[in-house]
């Protein structure tokens, strides 16, 4: 796929993502998604962590990962979607590990409860607004 940064020059998407990664050490991966993959030990096993596809497919080498969005709500706030997560937990068949949630340019790992366990954003309170939500199994 072909992204235009500038109408004289194209780059791929993932060139355009390795260009603004927020990682001086590393800029296939950002910070944030690599704090969450580290926490789910989970951060050797793919090159790329830009979006939550990459963070999903990094995740799915250890857990089952499913969406589940469509019991949040995509535009629910963080805040908001705290008791939720914990009712969707209790409603599983299996075992929930932890919940990675994606807002606006960033993810956060809480665990079944909705407990933030990694946040490299942190917030009093947390208003940002849902985009994708995936429960670890």
């Amino acid at each position: 796929m072909l992204l235009m940064s500038n109408m004289r020059h194209q780059q791929t998407e993932r060139q355009y993502f390795q260009a603004g990664s927020n990682n001086s050490d590393n800029n296939n991966k950002n910070i944030c998604a690599l704090r969450v993959a580290e926490a789910l030990r989970v951060d050797h096993t793919v090159r790329y962590l830009h979006t939550i596809s990459d963070l999903v497919r990094a995740a799915r080498n250890k857990y089952t990962v499913r969406s589940r969005l469509s019991a949040v709500k995509k535009g629910t706030s963080v805040g908001q979607a705290r008791a939720k997560l914990e009712k969707i937990s209790a409603k599983e068949q299996g075992p929930v590990y932890g919940y990675v949630i994606r807002v606006n340019g960033h993810v956060i790992l809480t665990d079944k409860k909705g407990k933030t366990m990694v946040d490299t954003d942190p917030r009093k309170a947390d208003r940002r607004k849902i985009t994708h939500c995936y429960a670890l199994m």
